[in-house]
């Protein structure tokens, strides 16, 4: 059974410091399942904590939930107070479910820049992509340049590559970060992501050495 670490990390430039950095790496650390998290369901089991650093201070999953659906819903105008509150009824139990840990198919995981394909029975292939939407870019070795219906066929010099292939037992790290500029100004993501394949799923199956680590770290300047 494949178990994924999501941990998201977004700061701003006034944060690019020695003492910001100090303060966001405390975060990339992998970390238990909370107990009362039921781990008998089926298909890939997945974890997100998102982050988002302002100053001294770190605002969790709920505060960055909050934040981007603002954004999302800005100057859309709701029908009514009902649906107002059904709509954030159900942001927040999505929130809820990513934040705890919760049961999705492969073809319901949305991680950036990030595929994941089932290479034969419990087996599972690991591909980074650079999606493109911060810098640096990232290009290179395009795996799926030839294989006609592939999402990426027949794009030349676009980095997309097997990170890892984990069968029973093993387990990866993928670290990668980019910069994002907009007319509000500029800001840093980093992702760090654990992703265990056990037969059996625990609550401590995130702390462990890893078998495998890809990095796409880049100086963001």
């Amino acid at each position: 059974m494949l178990a994924i670490l999501m941990i998201e990390m977004e700061w701003y430039k006034k944060d690019r410091t020695p003492t910001g950095a100090v303060l966001r790496q405390k975060y990339y650390i992998p970390r238990k399942i909370s107990e009362h998290v039921n781990l008998s369901g089926t298909g890939i089991f997945y974890k997100q904590c998102r982050y988002c650093q302002n100053g001294e201070i770190i605002l969790s999953n709920e505060d960055v939930e909050q934040k981007l659906a603002y954004k999302k819903h800005k100057g859309k105008a709701f029908t009514g107070s009902e649906e107002k509150q059904m709509r954030l009824a159900m942001l927040g139990s999505k929130r809820r479910q990513k934040e705890q840990g919760f049961f999705y198919m492969l073809d319901q995981l949305n991680i950036p820049c990030l595929t994941i394909s089932e290479e034969s029975k419990n087996s599972y292939r690991v591909k980074w992509y650079d999606d493109m939407q911060g810098k640096p870019r990232r290009k290179g070795g395009n795996e799926d340049f030839g294989k006609k219906g592939t999402r990426f066929a027949g794009q030349p010099n676009l980095l997309n590559e097997t990170a890892f292939i984990l069968n029973t037992g093993q387990s990866g790290i993928l670290k990668y970060n980019y910069r994002c500029t907009y007319y509000e100004g500029q800001w840093y993501k980093c992702y760090y992501v654990y992703m265990v394949n056990e037969k059996e799923l625990t609550y401590d199956v995130f702390l462990r050495n890893y078998d495998y680590e890809y990095n796409q770290l880049a100086d963001l300047f």
